[in-house]
C-alpha cells in the first residue's frame, strides 16, 4: 500500500530500507535516513537505459559513463552501509544490478543486459553506519505532515 512517510523494514533483526530509482540517486537524505536508524543494507530498484538505442557500457564504474555506479558507492560509502541497487536487463543499461559494500567498493554485479539474480553474502559487522550517525543526526528528527 501507498504510504506518505519512510519505513524501516526488519527481517530476522536485520533492518533494512528501500530507497526507490530517483531517490536513491537524487536524494542521498534517502538513504541516509535509513542509515541513521540502524539499516544495514538499503534495497535500491532503479531503471537506467534503454532497450531501443544508446551506448553498451563493458566496465563497471567507467570514469566516462553515466553518474549511476559512481553514486551506488557514495550512497554506500556516505553511511557505511550495504546498497543493493537493482536495475533492468535492458540492451543499453546505464547501471548495472549491483551490491556496494560499506567500504564503497563494489562487491559484485550482474553483467550489463543480462537477466540473473544476484545472490552475495553480507558481513552485518561491516555495516556499522558510522559514518551516517556522525554528521548531525538531530536533523533527522521525525516530523508530520499536516
Amino acid at each position: 500500500m501507498p504510504g506518505t512517510t519512510r519505513r524501516l523494514f526488519e527481517i530476522n533483526g536485520t533492518k533494512f530500507g528501500v530507497a526507490i530509482c530517483h531517490e536513491g540517486w537524487c536524494y542521498p537524505e534517502t538513504v541516509r535516513w535509513a542509515a541513521v536508524r540502524g539499516a544495514k543494507i538499503v534495497f535500491h530498484p532503479h531503471h537506467t537505459g534503454r532497450d531501443q538505442e544508446g551506448v553498451r557500457l563493458t566496465q563497471w564504474g567507467a570514469a566516462g559513463g553515466p553518474y549511476y555506479e559512481k553514486a551506488m558507492m557514495m550512497r554506500s560509502l556516505e553511511n557505511t552501509i550495504y546498497f543493493a541497487s537493482v536495475n533492468y536487463a535492458l540492451r543499453f543499461q546505464e547501471s548495472a544490478t549491483s551490491l556496494i559494500a560499506p567500504s564503497g567498493h563494489c562487491q559484485a554485479h550482474l553483467p550489463y543486459g543480462q537477466e540473473g539474480v544476484l545472490v552475495q553474502a553480507i558481513k552485518l559487522e561491516e555495516a556499522t553506519g558510522v559514518l551516517a550517525t556522525r554528521y548531525a543526526p538531530e536533523r533527522y528528527q521525525e516530523f508530520t505532515r499536516e
